[in-house]
């Protein structure tokens, strides 16, 4: 009979490196054969969950000691091979400079084993401790040249004034960094083959430029830096991603993905047809966060986006009294984007909502527009109201080519950090009610598929709790 351990290496390597690392180092003890399998993982990855999460007990990262943390990864690493990894993380957000001692060894480590992709991610809300100072002086053009993706997390960049040190590096990730302009054109100059920048929470950053053209650029994500006042957009750029102040941008034409949130957007509608900068002719996906609070003016003849083919929309309809808007007015969407495939609509309402009955009114049903592309919907913060079933009415009985159209009640997107109250749990259980009732009638193909949310889980829980993902992770796991 065939044991698991008469298995060829490469696949005990690829069972292995699929378990935590935890587990992964725990198989050294089933027999001699076991004992140095786990030494050639080619993924190292140390964070509180994998190391030192106890699921019975539930410990808080908050309440065990760094020197815990450390000894373990430092027992993993002497372990270990050495011999190439592919990734090495450390996500633990209680290292600071003191222990820089032993955090510089790992990295020396990541640097003798050729690691591809290095993370440190020492995110803290609230640091009181100066950050670990990333040595650089480690680095150099020999021993970071194998080096291809890097992620910074609350660190300290305190950089040479001439780097070159990065010279392979693909993908660099900076967050809550306090890096200036200058210090960040310093150290792009040394990475000429960069293909991906994501710059987030760095709060004194005003400009992002380059000082010579990054020509294998084609993905620049910017988030949540409050000071930033300029992003200079390079040719050749594909995928642009920004969440923050709106400011004025000049895309370049070869974009073809665009992400963009900012709370100062106030109509998706008005933002997609008059903000949208015009020289984005070619796009096909389209992502829009905004605060949903004016309606829209709609021309009669609206601009087309022929190449759109996915558009996702991420809807606040929160702060209001009363609501205004009309989501009934994105049916416009279907004849704007004739070979759209995808679309995507994720809201949430926190004004005083009640589902749809008759007594409302008959549902409005506005001139057929067959829509012969459109093949998979996602409607999430569906709560029953009247426009909302009216709006998922007109996709069903136009999209002729529809396959499936998804319907959440829970606003898992657009609110997933909103503290959610009991009467948002009960919006819930009113929007799968209405969406069994009156999408069943007009679904002859079978397509819609309802989340189910009962009474129940509600009063059993708090809302939040079924929307956030933590919490959703946590339930699954519980299962």
């Amino acid at each position: 009979m065939l044991e698991l351990s008469d298995l060829p290496l490469e696949i005990l390597h690829t069972i292995i490196s699929r378990l935590p690392i935890k587990e992964a180092v725990r198989t050294s003890i089933l027999s001699k054969h076991w004992k140095h399998v786990w030494c050639s993982r080619t993924k190292l990855e140390f964070s509180f969950k994998s190391l030192l999460y106890n699921k019975k007990s539930r410990t808080p990262c908050s309440l065990i000691d760094p020197r815990v943390f450390i000894e373990r990864v430092n027992a993993i690493l002497k372990q270990h091979s050495g011999i190439v990894v592919e990734k090495m993380e450390v996500d633990f957000s209680w290292l600071r400079n003191e222990h820089a001692e032993h955090i510089d060894n790992w990295l020396k480590f990541a640097i003798a084993s050729k690691t591809k992709q290095l993370i440190l991610d020492f995110t803290f809300l609230q640091p009181t401790e100066e950050p670990y100072s990333f040595p650089f002086q480690l680095f150099g053009a020999s021993t970071g040249s194998h080096l291809q993706a890097l992620k910074l997390c609350s660190v300290c960049l305190k950089q040479p004034t001439n780097i070159n040190v990065f010279l392979n590096l693909k993908i660099l990730e900076l967050v809550d960094i306090n890096i200036t302009d200058d210090e960040l054109k310093v150290l792009l100059s040394s990475c000429n083959v960069l293909e991906f920048i994501g710059i987030s929470h760095c709060p004194i950053l005003r400009s992002l430029q380059t000082s010579h053209p990054l020509n294998h650029l084609k993905h620049l994500q910017v988030s949540h830096c409050p000071l930033l006042q300029e992003i200079e957009l390079n040719f050749g750029l594909i995928t642009f991603e920004y969440e923050g102040p709106l400011m004025v941008l000049a895309p370049p034409s070869t974009l073809r993905n665009v992400c963009i949130k900012s709370s100062d957007v106030l109509s998706a509608l008005s933002y997609i047809f008059t903000g949208l900068p015009s020289t984005v002719p070619r796009l096909e996906m389209l992502t829009l966060g905004c605060h949903e609070i004016e309606r829209a003016t709609l021309l009669k003849k609206t601009i087309k986006f022929i190449y759109l083919r996915h558009l996702r929309l991420e809807l606040n309809y929160a702060s209001l009294p009363k609501r205004t808007t009309d989501v009934l007015d994105l049916a416009c969407l279907l004849e704007a984007a004739p070979y759209m495939e995808t679309l995507e609509i994720h809201m949430w309402m926190d004004c005083n909502l009640v589902r749809y009955h008759k007594c409302h009114g008959e549902l409005r049903i506005l001139p057929s527009q067959p829509h012969s592309h459109l093949k998979v919907v996602h409607i999430t913060g569906f709560y029953g109201q009247k426009d909302q079933v009216e709006l998922a009415l007109h996709i069903l009985r136009n999209a002729t080519a529809l396959e499936a159209m998804k319907i959440d009640p829970k606003p898992t997107v657009a609110a997933i950090y909103v503290h959610l109250t009991l009467e948002d749990g009960f919006c819930f259980v009113d929007g799968y009610r209405a969406a069994k009732k009156y999408l069943g009638k007009v679904d002859l193909r079978g397509a819609v598929d309802v989340v189910k949310v009962r009474r129940r889980d509600v009063e059993n829980g708090e809302a939040y709790k079924l929307v956030e993902p933590f919490w959703v992770a946590l339930r699954a796991e519980d299962m």
